[in-house]
């Protein structure tokens, strides 16, 4: 029976995802251990949850729980777990009421020890959009990479204006082959904004500049990004190296200086997310020791209205 997902509910969907955690053998030191109480899981789930849940003789058996972001995508994070088949059944129900609502994108992350639900979710029509990775700093955050002519320096506020070219070249990366992710003209003014927010959060940002011109930067801050990774973790959140000098080893240089300084101010590891249509960050992020521990599918529905179908 699927029928709609209520408070008392949060406790079996709670124990399952602590389950599930238990899996993540191979990153087991950089999540965070807490989350194998069932206890802590539900401390991070909503008191009142919106979703179905899949109920066979009385016990909750998978759950989807969703939310609406400000992008108007519906979103399933932690509370979409369960017994994959069930999961299809929920989200037949569920993707329904949402695209009638005007929600035509639908999101959930999947751990990859949780192989099950992503082969069924590629059934229903979702793509892999979004890869997260760990990776731990005990090797003291690697030895240090030179770039040739490449000078490091941490930088604050005072050189956002420098910064918004290459932050910008990332963006307009990802409107090309063989990503098509089209920002607004609204997106790119917010620029100067969305890094001078960052670094006034405490944000850290490194530059490399070549012949004094900035070439690439690297903006991370401290704490991990969701209550699921360490508490001890770190976030990159942003790597771009302009495309006329990418080859020289610009970002492995600004990496390696990252993840010393992680190390320095106590992290001990450091977590990262890129597009999978990002096919150098695809080869990047793994060539540097990162493990991949989840992705993100997607499925957008595009609706076409009647009066624009040919008889």
């Amino acid at each position: 029976m699927i029928r709609e997902a209520r408070a008392e509910d949060l406790p079996a969907v709670a124990t399952m995802v602590a389950r599930r955690h238990e899996r993540s053998f191979a990153a087991k030191n950089l999540l965070n251990p807490s989350f194998e109480d069932p206890d802590t899981v539900l401390a991070s789930l909503p008191a009142q949850p919106t979703g179905w849940v899949a109920e066979v003789d009385g016990q909750v058996v998978a759950s989807l729980l969703w939310e609406v972001d400000d992008t108007r995508t519906v979103c399933h994070l932690a509370g979409t777990v369960g017994d994959p088949e069930w999961i299809s059944e929920i989200y037949a129900q569920a993707a329904g009421v949402w695209v009638s609502s005007g929600f035509t994108t639908h999101t959930i992350i999947v751990p990859t020890v949780d192989r099950g639900m992503s082969d069924r979710l590629v059934d229903l029509s979702f793509g892999r959009q979004q890869a997260y990775a760990v990776r731990p700093l005990g090797d003291q955050g690697g030895e240090p990479v030179e770039a040739d002519g490449v000078t490091l320096e941490k930088v604050g506020t005072d050189a956002v204006d420098e910064v918004v070219p290459l932050g910008d070249v990332v963006a307009r990366y990802h409107e090309g082959p063989p990503v098509f992710d089209r920002r607004s003209n609204e997106f790119y003014r917010g620029l100067p904004a969305t890094y001078r927010h960052a670094l006034e959060e405490g944000s850290h940002l490194v530059l490399a500049r070549l012949d004094g011109v900035p070439r690439g930067l690297l903006l991370w801050r401290p704490g991990p990004p969701r209550p699921v990774y360490a508490p001890e973790s770190a976030e990159i959140r942003l790597l771009a190296v302009h495309p006329e000098v990418q080859g020289r080893r610009i970002g492995q240089s600004l990496t390696s200086y990252a993840l010393r300084e992680m190390v320095s101010l106590g992290h001990s590891a450091c977590v990262v997310d890129w597009r999978t249509t990002n096919l150098s960050a695809s080869r990047f992020w793994p060539g540097l020791g990162f493990l991949t521990i989840a992705h993100r599918y997607a499925r957008e529905i595009t609706l076409v209205p009647y009066d624009d179908i040919d008889d």
